[in-house]
């Protein structure tokens, strides 16, 4: 089962299903406003009380007096936090354990989650989805169920390759969620084109190395001529078994 993770759709799969996430931090975002408020307000009066302006820093080691209202108000806003964590991992420990139990094989990309939060469009909603808890979850998962999990390139261009013919589409940008291959003629929807591609390096990898460059091998040729570029791939399965192997994925002219 090949796998894309999104903002649009929290996860696409090579089925051709696309999972909505919750996004219980957008749903519950006005609440958490108005409870912070509440609270900053509650903290500003208790240092007005104590002699400090209202927003001074306090001299280290200085405690302000909670009352019963701030007590209640930092109470309710820790609980609304809770819930919204709560919701998040629901939402992952379900969809996990279903891929590991329904798939023999599921293959992920390499996202590093902390860069894309580097992008303040995206920082939120891609926190909202939870992608870093996803990840820690679907890898001891694996390991239970006795799923391969296979964690393509963060570099493979998953959404740029044609899943039909191979081709690379060197323009496409975050902002294109579909495109027509100019080679076959075939439209791709973004993300189930990726999760088509990624589908494909879990039968990729069954192939080892030294068959793929061989000295004379038929299957060598056929491959070099049909895929191109042979790139390694992680097999988080057979690094846990303590077993050695040489697993490949197959990139298309790239």
């Amino acid at each position: 089962m090949g796998l894309d993770f999104g903002v649009k759709a929290a996860a696409t799969l090579s089925s051709g299903e696309a999972i909505d996430a919750p996004r219980p931090l957008k749903a519950a975002l006005r609440r958490l406003r108005i409870r912070s408020r509440r609270l900053s307000r509650k903290i500003e009066a208790a240092k007005v009380a104590a002699g400090f302006a209202p927003q001074a820093r306090l001299p280290k080691g200085t405690k302000l007096p909670v009352s019963n209202n701030r007590r209640k108000s930092a109470a309710t806003l820790a609980r609304l936090h809770a819930r919204v964590a709560n919701v998040r991992a629901d939402f992952t420990h379900k969809l996990t354990t279903r891929l590991c139990r329904q798939n023999q094989a599921v293959v992920i990309e390499d996202l590093r989650v902390k860069g894309m939060l580097a992008n303040d469009r995206l920082a939120r909603a891609i926190s909202d989805v939870g992608l870093g808890m996803f990840r820690e979850q679907i890898e001891y998962k694996a390991r239970r169920y006795g799923t391969r999990l296979i964690i393509a390139d963060r570099w493979y261009p998953s959404s740029r390759l044609c899943s039909v013919c191979g081709w690379k589409n060197e323009a496409l940008t975050l902002k294109d969620r579909s495109w027509t291959c100019p080679e076959c003629g075939a439209r791709h929807d973004r993300d189930f084109n990726a999760a088509l591609n990624l589908k494909r390096l879990a039968t990729a990898t069954a192939l080892p190395v030294a068959s793929l460059s061989g000295n004379s091998g038929a299957a060598a040729e056929m491959v070099s001529a049909v895929v191109g570029k042979v790139t390694p791939v992680r097999d988080d399965s057979v690094e846990e078994s303590g077993q050695e192997e040489n697993s490949a994925h197959l990139c298309a002219r790239f």
